[in-house]
């Protein structure tokens, strides 16, 4: 057979195939037009609350535990943790660090797991075994044992954040994620407010049975996030189809009049994210060639950037520091816990409304500089009036500023992420691969510049987060919007093209 004609019969048997497919998959896209139409208003409406009530509670919940047992660090040192293990103030830091090796280096195998098996399994069994870490931690009697514990906890925690915001991003479209994601985030701020009070109530506990209250912290917020993780298995969505009852996607849920989605809510929810861009949807099989793809993206290093500079470094130089500072400002130990919780609150109540702010206009780059342009302010404040006792109003002022300026960048940042990588496989992969090296980066750095010795001013610590927040993030965040811009109106001048995902006909990345 001539090498023409091998040419022609490969050709035939393509086009056959295409005509094989496109029906099919017109069909399914006729289908989403008219259940789009069917769904506009009232209809709509009561799906995405019936999602958000499904997802949201359970989620934010784990997180705000999640944020509460990696956290509590800060609240058991001013209860004399140090002084009862043995541990000078530097090895304390460095313990600390050490829990985001383990975090950030699981958290892309993490995600693929999720992708493999589903929340469904893999939640319940990453939750229970977090709780068992903090529990134990009231065990601690030495140096080495705590970083053992601080490493397991990473490995055991790295699941959930970069986890949630993968689920939340295969049940909602673009208009409405970072919203959702604030909601979601909003309970690492709100976990700052119950930590302090938690820690407030546990301080009265000290001696308590001959147990000091840093051992009353970590048994009391362990044994809550043990029993939460045995209910997460009831609380995510189950679907009717038996065959994939681990992996509660909208995709893979056929829904009933006796679940809590009926068939149409159910195939709606699933085709409105598959279609948002268009009739071309990306694949939703997963593909390791996706997590390649999403190693080699320049997106996902930005984005990196991003996250580690602007978002980690700050943000848990802040959590750890934040009791010690408030403490400096002339309160009491058990006083600076209360203290720390109105900032945090105040943050929830910004992130949430930036999330807003950044779907009701689409504006993602924007909404982002005015989050890190509002926790710098708030850190150069800080820097300033710390030199001043008399200007402790003015300081503790301040920490409200910085606590909302970096909790509101960091739904937008998994939003921007999320609506420009239509692939769920490698959106998961790249989720999974900013946060490694963000958690790395940022929270080694992050828990170690802020140093006791150079308390109450701390230059390094003010110093570096202002350069990290402007070298590393702002400029970075600038380039990445000028260049998604660029290719943006590159598509408008080529015209329409043929492909899937970010190669479909009409898509756009959003700025």
């Amino acid at each position: 057979m001539s090498t023409s004609s091998q040419s022609i019969d490969v050709e035939n048997k393509a086009s056959e195939l295409i005509r094989v497919q496109e029906p099919s998959h017109s069909a399914e896209y006729e289908r989403y037009l008219v259940l789009h139409g069917s769904f506009e208003g009232a209809g709509h409406k009561k799906l995405v609350r019936k999602i958000d009530l499904r997802l949201l509670p359970t989620l934010s919940f784990l997180y705000l535990m999640c944020s509460l047992d990696k956290s509590n660090a800060g609240n058991a040192k001013l209860f004399g943790f140090l002084e009862d293990v043995g541990m000078s103030s530097t090895q304390f830091n460095l313990a600390l660090m050490y829990f985001f090796f383990t975090y950030g280096l699981c958290e892309p195998i993490s995600n693929i797991m999720l992708r493999r098996l589903g929340p469904k399994i893999w939640f319940p069994c990453i939750v229970t075994a977090w709780g068992l870490v903090t529990t134990c931690t009231c065990l601690v009697n030495n140096y080495g044992s705590y970083i053992v514990i601080r490493l397991a906890l990473g490995i055991t925690e790295a699941g959930l954040y970069p986890g949630s915001y993968f689920i939340l991003s295969m049940w909602y479209t673009p208009t409405e994620l970072a919203t959702r994601m604030a909601i979601f985030y909003g309970a690492n701020t709100a976990a700052g407010a119950f930590g302090g009070v938690i820690a407030y109530g546990v301080g009265n506990l000290d001696y308590e049975h001959g147990w000091r209250a840093w051992k009353w912290l970590f048994l009391i917020e362990g044994t809550i996030t043990i029993f939460a993780g045995l209910c997460t298995f009831f609380f995510l969505p189950t679907p009717t189809n038996p065959a994939l009852v681990f992996s509660p996607f909208p995709h893979q849920y056929t829904g009933s009049k006796k679940h809590w989605l009926d068939s149409s809510e159910a195939e709606y929810a699933h085709l409105r994210v598959k279609y948002i861009n268009g009739p071309n949807p990306p694949t939703y099989k997963f593909q390791w060639s996706d997590v390649i793809a999403a190693a080699k993206d320049r997106k996902t290093y930005f984005m990196m950037l991003l996250f580690w500079w602007g978002g980690s470094v700050p943000t848990y130089s802040l959590s750890y520091t934040l009791p010690t500072m408030v403490k400096n400002l002339g309160y009491t130990s058990i006083k600076a816990q209360a203290l720390t919780t109105p900032p945090y609150i105040f943050a929830t109540i910004v992130c949430i409304t930036v999330g807003w702010l950044s779907d009701r206009y689409q504006k993602r780059y924007l909404t982002l500089m005015g989050s890190y342009t509002l926790g710098l302010t708030g850190i150069i404040i800080l820097w300033i009036t710390v030199h001043y006792p008399n200007l402790a109003g003015v300081s503790y002022f301040a920490i409200f500023l910085a606590a909302a300026g970096y909790a509101a960048q960091a739904p937008i940042i998994g939003a921007w992420t999320s609506i420009n990588i239509p692939n769920p496989s490698k959106r998961a992969a790249s989720i999974g691969l900013l946060m490694l090296f963000g958690s790395v980066g940022g929270g080694s750095i992050g828990s170690n510049i802020y140093l006791s010795s150079e308390s109450p001013t701390y230059t390094l610590g003010f110093a570096f987060s202002v350069a990290c927040t402007v070298l590393g993030a702002m400029i970075p965040a600038t380039v990445h919007w000028w260049l998604l811009r660029k290719e943006n109106r590159r598509r408008d001048r080529v015209g329409e093209r043929q492909g899937e995902g970010e190669e479909a006909r009409g898509f756009r990345f959003g700025l």
